[in-house]
Parts: structure tokens; sequence; C-alpha cells
């Protein structure tokens, strides 16, 4: 984002792009200042830099096209230095016993994408008296819920206080709604493999193109923006455990075949020109 930065004779440009700058700052679904965020500091930088670079690295295969045909483009996938968990703790609710822990581990940019949501989990929520909720701090929780004592909110003062608070924590489903959009379609990976440390299983918009892996590899379940739809799988799959343990499993190993630190390094140290320890 240094605007000032001057490129020596000599010198490689990489830059890395992780959203789609220009969809964003006209998508009146995300929060205000965050498009400020891409208009005023992203796509300055984005017009300055993209076609200077010598190659860009971008976030997903969508976000690639993008940069296609303009500038030597590479995608990488993100990378957790957690280990994907297991699913034991599947077993209380096999049983009939223990908490229903449901989470949504996206960010306040997917406050609208959570939106057509909150009456779903309202209803859930009333239904299953065994049912927590989790999500991120800093959403805006409707005023029916703001006191419910079974909404747990998930610190998240920046980035590392958020992954430090996820450490530990399992789910048995994770939602990841998203509004078919143009920013939206060029999300990553990340959600798959993020799922996977919390061992979950999960259910994702059809709108989101990545959403086909979870979907080819039986690693959570594909749906319609559709409340009713939501509703039904979520209910689906609270009244079989044994179902809701195969997804998570499922997703796991997913997970861990995503999870790739050394496709990072070969990528780094080819586009650095430095050698890294493999082993590192």
């Amino acid at each position: 984002h240094d605007l000032r930065a001057v490129l020596a004779p000599g010198q490689r440009l990489i830059y890395f792009v992780d959203d789609a700058v220009e969809e964003g700052t006209g998508d009146a679904s995300l929060p205000f200042l965050y498009r400020q965020k891409l208009r005023l500091v992203e796509r300055a930088t984005c017009r300055r830099v993209a076609c200077r670079a010598d190659a860009v690295v971008v976030s997903s295969a969508e976000l690639a096209r993008r940069f296609d045909g303009i500038v030597e483009t590479h995608v990488i996938h993100p990378y957790w230095s957690e280990p994907v968990v297991g699913c034991s703790h599947f077993g209380p609710l096999e049983a009939g016993e223990g908490w229903i822990e449901v989470g949504y581990l996206g960010g306040i940019v997917h406050r609208a994408d959570l939106a057509f949501l909150w009456p779903v989990i309202e209803e859930v929520l009333a239904d299953h008296p065994r049912l927590r909720f989790h999500l991120s701090e800093r959403h805006r929780i409707p005023p029916t819920l703001e006191a419910h004592p079974r909404i747990i909110q998930i610190p998240a003062g920046g980035w590392s206080i958020y992954r430090a608070a996820l450490r530990g924590r399992r789910f048995h489903l994770a939602l990841y709604p998203l509004m078919d959009t143009p920013f939206n379609r060029a999300r990553s990976i990340n959600k798959l493999i993020e799922h996977g440390l919390v061992g979950a299983a999960p259910l994702y918009s059809r709108s989101w193109p990545e959403a086909w892996r979870a979907g080819a590899a039986g690693a959570g379940l594909v749906l319609g923006n559709d409340p009713r739809e939501w509703r039904a799988a979520i209910e689906a799959l609270i009244s079989r455990p044994s179902r809701m343990r195969e997804l998570a499993e499922r997703a796991t190993t997913l997970a861990g075949m995503l999870n790739r630190a050394d496709a990072q390094r070969r990528l780094w140290s080819q586009l650095m020109e430095v050698e890294f320890d493999a082993a590192a």
C-alpha cells in the first residue's frame, strides 16, 4: 500500500492482491468504511502498481481472471500453520448429549451475507435448547437476539487476536452464506481450510465458485440463498449427528489436502529468486 515507494533499477516488483478491488468499491453489500478503504487505498495502489509489476499473485482463480493477459499471474492458496483437527467432539452429540455448536466464521465484511440467515438462526435457537451459535464479535446482532444467552461472540480485535481465539474451538456445523456478487465470487478457498481447523460440517452458498470443491468431495452441503433451504439443511443435520460427522470428517480431509505450505514455498521461492528450506 506504499504509494510513495520507488522501484529502483534492477528490482523486481511482485504485487499481491486478495480482493476484487474494483468490484468491491461499488458493492453496496460491503460496509461503507471497507468500501472507502478499497476506493482510496487499494484501488489507487492497484492502478499504479499492477501495470508495472513483474508478476501478480492472487488468492483465487476467479480473481486471476482480472489480470490474465495483462501481467504474469499466479494463484496462491491460504495456509494455516494450525493442525487440522479430528472429529472426536461429535461423540457426545451422537450419544444425545452436550451442546450443538454452530459457527459463523465470517468477519464483519460479511455482515450483509449473514443477514438473510438471521431469521433461520433465531428459529433454530428457539427450537433447539441445546444449540449454541458462535460468531465473530462486532457483528450487528438483531435486537431480538442481542441478549440471547446462547449466542457466543468470538474475539476479533484484529487477525492475530481472532486466530488465537479460534484455537481450540470445535464446531459441529459451520455456515458460509455469500451473496452472489462479483466481489464475493473472487473469495479464496480460506473457509474450506478454516472449517477443517474447527472440525465442522460446512454449509456453503452455491454462488461461491469454490463451493464445488466441497460438493464434489462430499465435504459439505452446497445450497441456494433461500432461507428455507438453509433451515431444512440445518434441521436435517441436527437430527442426524452421524451424517453431520461424516460431512465434517470429509471436510477435515479436504482441508488437509488444500492446506499446503510447500506450494507457497515453491511459488515464493520462484518469484523472489531465493531458496526456502523445504522442511521449515
